[in-house]
């Protein structure tokens, strides 16, 4: 006779499976979604690498990000608190720029 695990029992176990899988899958997603909202919201005047070597960067007189500056926290506060990005800083929620901060991070990594 075949046994069969009542389904509520089997629920909990079910869901940690489930829960395992969404947290360990979140880091890498965030730097994804960072990467496309950088794409979509920064890369027109900071250029795909961070250089401004782009018209709208090189009109706006854009700097070159160096490496200290590429801190997360260092990103958001600028985002925040610069005038040249308040149009920017109106456009993306604490959680997207958390994200695009991330990204940031990363793109002067060795």
């Amino acid at each position: 006779m075949r046994r069969s695990i009542p389904l509520m029992s089997a629920l909990p176990l079910l869901l940690f499976v489930l829960a395992a899988g969404v947290v360990a899958s979140h880091p890498a997603a965030a730097q994804e979604d960072g990467k496309a909202l950088f794409e979509k919201t920064c890369q027109k005047c900071h250029g795909p690498d961070g250089k401004a070597d782009t018209k709208a960067g090189k009109k706006m007189k854009v700097p070159v990000w160096d490496d200290s500056k590429l801190e997360p926290a260092h990103v958001i506060e600028n985002v925040r608190t610069h005038k040249k990005h308040r149009t920017v800083s109106k456009k993306v929620s604490d959680a997207e720029l958390d994200a695009i901060a991330t990204y940031v991070a990363t793109l002067m990594a060795p």
